[in-house]
């Protein structure tokens, strides 16, 4: 190439670009596009518009109206074309500054689209205003409230025109149409004339409701908190005034008055007129903990998914208009848009339905954390069998402190644990018995006492596994690589994934062979049929998801069995956590292996925390408290720690194997799967992405592991066939960097049906 060509092409003429001063909008598409856009804003729309609000933008070649949150709005320069902002949706701020900035947080940390993530705050029933109703108001114009000019031509003062205005005038120069109507001074021909001379202007607004209230008289207990209780309230109340950010792990046995601290915490922050959101994992739990704050506060207010459209839409104005103080729900409530938010609890912190199982995939507990950090308020997060995650946290972090209460109130006794070893049992007894002897012998000498029990199988249905004895043919799920669960009660194969139903077949479908099936395994109505014939006395119930479709259902059941009409519940996790009964004396778990079984690196913390916390279901009140636990694996570590209630023995030895393993808490994961019709199509994509990964590490000397690609642990689910890669570091910094990097990278956009990052997953099924 010669010198010549280096030289710039001569230009015909140069021309310095215009340049532009204006408000300008940065706007968060509500869509999977990663990506900002800044928009213009028209004189029209700026004095109104303000960050939090949602807007309708042109995007696209064409100019598609799409929906948008508004992220900043700012005086800017800027010599570029930019694309006017077409309208402004809401009339206030769906999110305050601060929940701004969480939800830009969230964007960040789980890798999700920020629009994405601001939309997921807000409740589609508060988007959509559920609940308000339309309102018309007029008020007198501004030339009319100087003095009376004369009427133009046009316009008649008939003495229902005068009578209107004369209203008007009389209060403070404003009605609503529903008052002039209630006068009978609402006529539309009046009004009309009166708008179109200018004289009335017309404002039409949405305004809510009342909601639904909870308050009850405040009704307070007539026992003193012991030492450790008070200990642990002191603590948290001088971190309230002045408020500062501290995390505190509330850590006591079940049964030691957990639920008294909290109260004398948020009694303090609405004494200082603050506002106080708790959160429970599961709307099971929700009931029984709003009747107890609910009958010690006023103002109480409860969050979940089986309110209707419009309760939720007005509770959550209500909470934004500082109506609303207490604030009782589960993962949604975590973002209530309490303007003076002085405190924040996380309710059985450990538990793992706190993960958002859909994009964004936070952990509620980990966004409550940074919405205390942001808020410069305390959060109380507490559990009997803590996450090893928190646990660690409080050795690492100077903001994060223990609080034990090592003893139930009233210096009730721990309830004695006993553990049977199912494979003896199976040796020395005929049959086959969901019961042993031991739980059989206890169970009964319970009812005599007319006391009542609560046994404890967590998996639903009536067996677990069909298969054929002659070919070892399975019935398996046509969509998912899973067993399908046999239900007594409808005479249904169910797919508990996809649930996919069909007729059982009485024997093998293999042509060549057509032997009879066998039910195999357990579930919760096969433990019902049990007790039906060797107790036929009992009143049994059965608490499951098949049994407990609606909320108001379980908290029936509950009210009942409080009211000692049902002897004996046998139910899943559903009743493990949380509740309070008072007369139960026996706790039996039919099978503590369920969760040891699932392979997931977490099965062991799940066996002792499930075990540990249906048994603290047992002698709560006069009543001594006895456990049955049943196991084929009995010698493994967390059952042993389990029957002697020793959380910090079993958080040592497991926190040894996971060292070894370099697993969380001694590392952080994030777990991306990929998943498509096609194997040979996920397999490929599941390969880019963990050559892009190690790429990206290596080329940024950042200290992240790739382990993978491999099949999923159910390597099908709904027709996709599925592989994970997991990257992991021993930084959480680190590993933010990392994804950072890959977000906006092509190989994490692949074609397969389905691309999921799930960072600091809970299960790797």
């Amino acid at each position: 190439m010669t010198a010549s060509n280096d030289k710039p092409k001569p230009q015909l003429w140069s021309e310095t670009p215009e340049v532009r001063t204006g408000p300008v909008a940065t706007v968060a598409p509500v869509a999977a596009l990663d990506k900002l856009y800044s928009y213009a804003v028209p004189p029209e729309l700026a004095g109104g518009l303000r960050a939090g609000m949602r807007v309708e933008v042109p995007f696209g070649r064409t100019g598609k109206p799409r929906l948008g949150f508004c992220v900043s709005v700012s005086e800017q320069a800027w010599t570029m074309t930019l694309k006017p902002l077409l309208s402004v949706i809401d009339a206030e701020p769906l999110l305050s500054p601060t929940l701004l900035e969480l939800g830009q947080w969230i964007s960040q940390y789980y890798v999700a689209p920020l629009g994405k993530a601001l939309e997921a705050m807000v409740p589609a029933s508060v988007r959509r205003q559920s609940g308000f109703r339309r309102v018309r108001r007029f008020r007198l114009a501004p030339a009319l409230l100087a003095g009376t000019p004369e009427p133009p031509e046009r316009l008649r003062l008939t003495p229902k025109r005068k009578a209107i205005l004369e209203r008007l005038r009389q209060s403070d120069s404003e009605a609503t149409l529903d008052a002039l109507k209630a006068e009978g001074l609402a006529s539309a021909s009046a009004l009309r004339a009166l708008c179109e001379a200018g004289w009335v202007v017309e404002e039409v607004t949405k305004e809510p409701q009342a909601a639904m209230r909870f308050d009850r008289p405040a009704v307070e207990p007539d026992f003193m908190l012991n030492a450790s209780q008070v200990n642990a309230a002191e603590r948290i109340e001088s971190w309230l005034e002045p408020s500062v950010f501290r995390v505190g792990l509330l850590f006591g046995v079940s049964g030691s008055g957990k639920t008294e601290v909290y109260v004398r915490a948020i009694r303090r922050v609405l004494a200082a007129g603050r506002q106080a959101i708790v959160l429970v994992p599961e709307i099971a739990l929700t009931a029984q903990t709003t009747r107890r704050l609910a009958a010690r506060f006023q103002d109480v207010v409860v969050l979940h998914s089986g309110l209707t459209d419009a309760q939720r839409s007005l509770i959550w104005s209500e909470i934004a208009r500082g109506m609303r103080r207490v604030i009782i729900g589960t993962r949604s409530a975590v973002f209530a848009p309490c303007p003076a938010l002085g405190i924040l609890v996380v309710d059985e912190e450990q538990e793992p339905s706190f993960k958002n199982q859909q994009a964004p995939r936070f952990h509620t507990r980990d966004v409550a954390v940074k919405r205390a950090q942001l808020e410069s308020v305390p959060i109380v997060l507490g559990s009997a069998t803590p996450s090893l995650e928190t646990w660690a946290n409080c050795s690492r972090f100077e903001h994060f402190e223990r609080l034990s209460l090592p003893y139930r109130v009233e210096g009730l006794p721990l309830p004695t644990v006993a553990v049977v070893d199912m494979r003896v049992e199976h040796r020395v007894r005929k049959g086959v018995h969901m019961l042993s002897r031991l739980m059989e012998q206890q169970l009964g000498e319970t009812l005599e006492h007319g006391q009542q029990a609560v046994l404890l199988l967590n998996r639903r249905g009536y067996a677990s596994y069909l298969f054929c004895p002659s070919c070892n043919h399975r019935i398996v799920c046509p969509s998912c690589a899973a067993n399908m669960i046999f239900h007594k009660t409808t005479g249904m194969a169910q797919c508990h994934y996809c649930r996919t139903r069909f007729a059982v077949p009485t024997r093998c479908p293999n042509e060549t062979c057509r032997h009879a099936l066998v039910r195999f395994g357990m579930g919760t109505q096969r433990v019902e049929e049990e007790l039906s014939y060797k107790f036929p006395q009992a009143r049994v119930a059965r608490v499951d998801s098949d049994t407990m479709t609606r909320p108001a259902e379980y908290e029936g059941l509950i009210t009942a069995f409080e009211q000692r009409e049902i002897d004996v519940i046998i139910g899943t996790q559903m009743i493990a956590k949380g509740l309070d009964f008072p007369f139960v004396s026996f706790v039996g778990v039919i099978s503590a292996d369920t969760a040891l079984s699932i392979p997931d690196f977490r099965a062991a913390e799940r066996t002792f925390q499930l075990v540990t916390q249906v048994a603290g279901r047992a002698g709560r009140a006069e009543a001594s408290g006895r456990v049955v636990v049943q196991s084929f694996v009995a010698d493994v570590h967390a059952l042993k720690h389990a029957v002697t209630h020793d959380y910090e023995s079993f958080a040592a030895a497991e926190m040894a194997n996971r060292a070894k393993l370099r697993l969380p808490p001694y590392g952080r994961l994030v777990r991306i799967v990929l998943a498509d019709r096609k194997d040979s199509q996920a397999r490929a994509a599941a390969d880019a992405v963990a050559a892009r990964a190690q790429d990206v590490a290596r080329k940024h000397g950042l200290a992240v592991e790739c382990w993978g690609p491999n099949t999923c642990p159910l390597a099908r689910l709904r027709d996709l066939y599925r592989y994970e890669v997991i990257l992991r570091s021993d930084s959480a910094a680190v590993l933010a960097n990392a994804m950072q990097r890959l977000r906006h990278d092509p190989a994490f956009r692949p074609k397969v049906k389905q691309c999921v990052i799930d960072v600091d997953p809970v299960s790797l099924l």
